[in-house]
């Protein structure tokens, strides 16, 4: 009889740590939206990162903007995400997001792309 009243112990123990879990876990509100809670702490260039990845990779951007919404909700994540920060992560985790790239050159108070630069000299 010993080994019954131990084993419910043991669940009675178990059903407690998981409801002091599930009160613990961070989750949004229904209202939320993770798309604006991340907007909101995007600087320079974290947008264009932030929505150049969505249209590339929608699924796992999707999944680590709420993720993202998460840490930010449970005031785990405190800084601003800038294009940088976002790209780094994207790239950690195996996502390589592509970004419209452009080197330009300004020369005489004139601003050219470099391929314009080039068809000057040839």
């Amino acid at each position: 009889m010993g080994d019954i009243e131990l084993e419910r112990l043991k669940m009675k123990k178990l059903a407690e740590l998981k409801k002091r879990a599930a009160a613990k876990a961070p989750t949004l509100e229904p209202e939320d939206d993770p798309w604006r809670i991340v907007e909101a702490r995007l600087v320079d260039r974290g947008s264009e990162v932030l929505y150049a990845a969505r249209t590339q990779f929608p699924v796992e951007t999707e999944d680590i903007v709420r993720q993202i919404a998460l840490l930010i909700s449970a005031k785990r994540l405190n800084e601003p995400l800038s294009g940088e920060l976002l790209f780094t992560l994207f790239r950690n985790l195996g996502i390589h997001v592509r970004l419209n790239t452009k080197i330009v050159y300004e020369e005489h108070g004139k601003v050219k792309t470099l391929s314009e630069k080039i068809k000057e000299r040839q």
